[in-house]
């Protein structure tokens, strides 16, 4: 079973959040544990040193000129006993727990989103993986047959190439992508909005972790229920764990998917393709004078070469954010 280090142990106290557990103190937000990193890394100190070594009395006159209450964080760090039964639990389900401060936190999300990263981020599978790259394949749940046929055949493709799948493993284009690359002996990584132990225990899930081809992400509670807000929220992480992603059907001006794609296009995580033909949904081709590089679907062929279908050599296109 995994070991949770130190660091990890104080920002589970800090920042997480415990299905079931009568909560006295709410947990600190990510831009609130920000504020707490600055401080702690101007005093060459670590969140593990708040277990036991930091001085209570220079807490209490520094910490509040970050407008947090040293109260509050005395409190949170008292929440010893609700963070070590979450804890087994999680862990012998088979899941790792990372929190920003571990070595094998994945880069990209530090590199790419900053102060924007939840402060935790909780797994099942290869942890490295995630720190690999990929596509990142997005889309409709509500997906017609023609969006997932390609969704599928670009998974496909991924795996033919030997890149990985990044997707939100939700049903419609993400599963289809997911189980495409899967089914073809590739990999895929899914950062998941909600119930990430329930589904980390599904047996079809359990032999593609086994087998070393499926890694499951998650900065929300594994026990976290479905909320379209956290469903937004994990958009970024889809994007900054890839090296190109593709949007293959999008709905205008509403929904996860749009909502995700424009924010993408805003703050350039990584390039964008967009799925083209006539079958697409009016959102693709918005997303394509928003900044999107066309991806005609006859190109996707059997024998399609990955970089040829998606260059990045060329640079990002210039963001033009108009409605027409």
């Amino acid at each position: 079973m995994q070991t949770i280090s130190e660091n990890t142990q104080a920002v589970l106290l800090l920042c997480g959040v415990f299905s079931g557990a009568a909560e006295e103190e709410a947990p600190l937000t990510p831009s609130e544990f920000h504020r707490l990193a600055v401080w702690l890394n101007k005093s060459s100190s670590t969140p593990a040193d708040l277990l036991h070594t930091l001085d209570g009395a220079r807490i209490a006159e520094d910490i509040a000129e970050h407008q947090l209450s040293p109260e509050r964080i005395e409190r949170l760090l008292a929440r010893g006993m609700t963070v070590a039964v979450a804890a087994e639990r999680w862990l012998q389900m088979g899941l790792w727990i990372l929190s920003a401060c571990d070595e094998a936190f994945p880069a990209r999300l530090t590199d790419k989103l900053r102060d924007k990263i939840m402060p935790l981020l909780y797994g099942v599978g290869d942890a490295r993986r995630l720190n690999q790259g990929g596509l990142a394949v997005v889309g409709s749940r509500k997906a017609d047959e023609n969006a997932l046929e390609f969704a599928r055949k670009t998974g496909e493709l991924c795996a033919r190439s030997g890149i990985s799948v990044v997707s939100g493993g939700a049903r419609g284009v993400d599963l289809a992508a997911m189980q495409g690359a899967l089914d073809a002996g590739g990999h895929a990584c899914g950062v998941l909005a909600s119930d990430l132990a329930r589904q980390a225990v599904a047996p079809e899930v359990r032999e593609m972790l086994h087998s070393g081809n499926l890694t499951l992400a998650s900065p929300f509670s594994p026990e976290a229920p479905f909320h379209a807000g956290n469903a937004m929220a994990r958009n970024k992480y889809i994007y900054a764990l890839a090296d190109r992603a593709l949007v293959v059907s999008s709905e205008a001006e509403t929904g996860g998917t749009w909502g995700g794609a424009v924010e993408n296009l805003k703050q350039q995580w990584t390039p964008l393709w967009v799925r083209r033909d006539e079958n697409a949904p009016s959102g693709n081709e918005r997303l394509i004078r928003k900044g999107g590089r066309a991806l005609e679907s006859s190109q996707l062929s059997a024998d399609a070469n990955f970089d040829s279908l998606f260059p990045v050599d060329d640079g990002p296109k210039e963001l033009t954010l108009f409605d027409e």
